[in-house]
């Protein structure tokens, strides 16, 4: 099982993550995540990445983290294209956070265009240097680039969680929403990001994201 859906219609693709636990970010689930993505580029479609209830994801796989080894490289290797993905994705992106959301994960939403978050008790964090992890030189030039300053130091560096407000205001998300809402908020969203002019948001949107794609290039691991 991948833990992973994708359904398609009227040139968006929903996908959604639930593996019926905190969706780790395994090399399994990364690699099926990259061929929906791939699928829906090839197809010019907007997508539109939810979770599960009450979670989003946990980031990447805690036990093969603190295994170590080949498989903990190959793993971040697929998180690095899963990167690239993102960033180069030909149609508008919108990630919908139905809960927690840590790590790896937190990352995804740094480079979606327009992140929503359920409101209600759940946290946000990078929690890299709290689990022993030097944070990796592409995930720290994404998190300069895009994090609010006053708060990169307490996310990068200090492993702060945050409540959703506060990963409001530190950049994660764009909007809050009660969770009942958030599907219909955020299809809402993507269809009004994929009514725009295709040819010119697509230029546009690596027009934005060529600084950052040239300086993270040569820091992620692609094979």
């Amino acid at each position: 099982m991948s833990g992973l859906s994708m359904a398609t219609s009227d040139g968006m693709a929903e996908i959604t993550l639930n593996d019926g636990k905190v969706n780790a970010l395994s090399q399994v689930m990364i690699e099926y995540l990259l061929a929906a993505l791939d699928q829906a580029a090839q197809a010019d479609c907007a997508v539109l990445i939810v979770g599960r209830e009450g979670i989003f994801s946990a980031g990447y796989d805690r036990k093969v983290i603190d295994a170590g080894g080949p498989a903990r490289d190959a793993m971040r290797a697929a998180g690095d294209r899963l990167t690239l993905a993102l960033l180069d994705h030909p149609a508008p992106v919108v990630i919908a956070s139905t809960g927690h959301c840590m790590a790896k994960a937190a990352f995804m939403l740094l480079l979606a265009d327009y992140r929503l978050g359920a409101d209600g008790a759940f946290t946000a964090g990078l929690n890299e240097v709290a689990i022993g992890m030097s944070m990796p030189p592409a995930a720290m030039e994404l998190a300069r680039e895009r994090i609010t300053p006053q708060w990169l130091s307490r996310c990068a560096l200090q492993a702060e969680s945050m409540d959703p407000a506060q990963a409001l205001q530190a950049g994660f998300l764009d909007e809050l929403a009660a969770p009942e809402q958030l599907l219909d908020k955020a299809r809402s969203k993507l269809a009004e990001l994929a009514a725009l002019d295709r040819t010119a948001y697509r230029e546009t949107r690596q027009r934005m994201n060529a600084p950052l794609r040239e300086r993270i290039l040569p820091l992620l691991t692609l094979s």
